[in-house]
């Protein structure tokens, strides 16, 4: 089928506006709704359940919502709210669970304060020291009133959630301290009842976050590597965190979200245990062989990638040629990638995709 019988110029003439949050303490922006066929949550939709969708899903079919009311965004110096954060006035503090954290101009992100006592000093006996918060005491009905004109629409909605199980772990006891937990037999028992009692607590986040802000996504943040190599083996991943990692993707699965992993560090070898936890998608950083993941894995879980740019400092035509390659690089199994949100996104890069694939699909 040819572009013209398509007729992608009408498609992609522009019939109205988003808001587009303010980009890292920047000023609101728009970006522009397209006279798409389909809304670009309905397209997306198609795309995860592995149903033929009209485009690619990419950028500006998202809005990614990192809410101000969550503690823990405050603490790790990234909000993407109605509200911007001053990373250098407001970055660091105490998080959900009393965890004091500091923020780094030079990394632009914030690290558990150095020298300051563990919170958990005996991952046994952690039920003295940790208090669970109570999420009815918080504003989510204010964040989301202060929110709903960036989230009204028919995009993709998506809900950042810091610290998952093996970070929180870490953010309690250090890192050798909780690597060190997690296979220690003297330790596990602990570690599972810890575990268990925050698949609990991020089932409940859940419900917050569809009730409030009506989320079609949850992007989980959990670090299982580093740059050169997974912290820990997929044995020790299938018993120590696939369990309730599979509770939190049910919890999201249950109230018609999906479930976005974004781990950083080399751990592709760790893939078949996110499989097998339940996460629709995988959004790793660049030291991974996507293209060989999504080959192998692609028909079970969706593969994250991104143009090979600092977004926060590449001009738009920067982007769109890398772009370009993205596209040629993963053009085989591009039912298998989603292309990053990102943090935006031009209209020239967003139309090169949409034409590109609309057409290859429509084939």
């Amino acid at each position: 089928m040819s572009a013209e019988k398509l007729n992608i110029a009408e498609e992609l003439k522009v019939v109205g506006e988003y808001q587009a949050f303010p980009f890292f303490g920047g000023p609101p922006m728009t970006s522009p709704k397209y006279n798409t066929p389909i809304t670009p949550k309905e397209n997306f939709d198609r795309f995860m359940k592995g149903e033929k969708p009209l485009w690619q899903p990419n950028g500006l079919d998202f809005v990614t919502l990192v809410p101000r009311v969550v503690p823990d965004n405050v603490a790790r110096a990234f909000v993407f709210d109605a509200e911007p954060l001053d990373s250098l006035k407001e970055g660091g503090g105490i998080d959900w669970f009393g965890v004091e954290w500091e923020y780094v101009p030079k990394v632009n992100g914030s690290m558990v304060r150095p020298g300051a006592p563990l919170k958990v000093p005996n991952v046994a006996e952690w039920e003295k020291y940790i208090t669970f918060p109570n999420l009815d005491e918080m504003d989510w009905e204010g964040s989301a009133e202060k929110n709903n004109k960036f989230l009204a629409g028919d995009r993709v909605k998506i809900v950042w959630v810091m610290n998952g199980l093996y970070e929180r772990l870490i953010s309690f006891m250090e890192f050798e301290n909780a690597a060190i937990a997690l296979v220690d037999e003297d330790m596990k028992a602990g570690v599972h009842r810890l575990f268990d009692a925050l698949a609990n607590f991020y089932d409940e986040v859940f419900e917050k976050i569809k009730k409030y802000y009506d989320a079609d996504t949850i992007y989980f943040h959990d670090d299982w590597g580093s740059q050169r190599s997974p912290f820990f083996s997929i044995r020790t991943v299938r018993e120590m965190l696939v369990p309730y990692l599979k509770r939190i993707c049910d919890s999201a699965h249950k109230r018609d979200m999906y479930l976005d992993l974004h781990s950083c560090g080399k751990v592709e070898k760790l893939v078949p245990a996110m499989i097998e936890a339940g996460v629709d998608i995988w959004s790793g950083q660049i030291m991974n062989d996507k293209l060989a993941v999504a080959k192998e894995y692609g028909d079970k879980i969706k593969v994250s990638v991104a143009p090979l740019v600092d977004r926060r400092t590449a001009t738009p035509e920067e982007v769109f040629e890398a772009t370009k390659e993205l596209m040629e690089t993963y053009g085989p199994v591009l039912n298998s990638v989603l292309i990053s949100a990102g943090m935006g996104g031009s209209p020239a890069t967003y139309e090169y995709i949409y034409t590109k694939t609309r057409e290859e699909f429509a084939k």
